[in-house]
């Protein structure tokens, strides 16, 4: 199986790619956008404005991408973006592909929210299942934003601090995650390889 890495300007590109060769796939890193791939990853570090020129320039075709790829795995800002909006240093549009938002997580302690916290299942409709072996399992966050996705079927797993937010999302073909599978051990190892059955069923 081929997965692409989309290097967007953002994100630690080189940790998802090893955590990806680990499972089987075949991985590319590259801004080109192309179809040819069974897994394309959007991923995670930065803030949700830096991307707002490449959304700007680029997302007709990222979108397009999206619809006709086997699957999406978005990874915290990488899932973010996969919303209407942010409110992160102002108002920033982003792909609206899922119905909701982004906005900083409600809470008197440090952020951002660094760590390993538990995830728990909050749907088990048939995309989550993708995320069921990983319920009562600690995962690695890092993040000071959180989704609120409009629909609830789409929200897979919960996690707290100070308040529930989604940790994890499924729709049609993508799947999305709070926290960092790359940095997550062998939960995210789990997850990953779950992915990698998905596409082959």
């Amino acid at each position: 199986m081929k997965a692409l890495v989309l290097n967007y300007g953002v994100g630690n590109l080189f940790s998802i790619s090893s955590a990806l060769k680990r499972v089987g796939f075949d991985v590319r890193i590259s801004s080109d956008l192309e179809y040819d791939y069974d897994l394309l990853v959007l991923p995670g570090v930065g803030s949700f404005k830096a991307l707002g020129p490449y959304i700007e320039k680029k997302g007709d075709l990222l979108k397009d991408v999206i619809n006709k790829i086997s699957a999406v795995l978005g990874i915290c800002l990488g899932m973010q973006i996969l919303f209407e909006y942010s409110t992160e240093y102002g108002y920033s549009k982003g792909l609206g592909i899922l119905e909701g938002y982004v906005e900083r997580i409600i809470t008197s302690r440090k952020l951002p929210h660094i760590g390993w916290d538990k995830v728990y299942l909050f749907n088990r409709n048939e995309k989550c299942k993708v995320f069921a072996e990983l319920n009562g399992k600690y995962v690695y966050f890092v993040h000071s934003y959180v989704v609120y996705p409009r629909h609830l079927d789409s929200i897979c797993m919960l996690s707290h601090y100070d308040m529930l937010f989604p940790a994890a999302i499924a729709y049609r073909n993508i799947f999305g995650t709070q926290f960092h599978p790359e940095k997550s051990g062998s939960t995210g190892k789990q997850l990953l390889e779950a992915i990698a059955q998905w596409i082959k069923r």
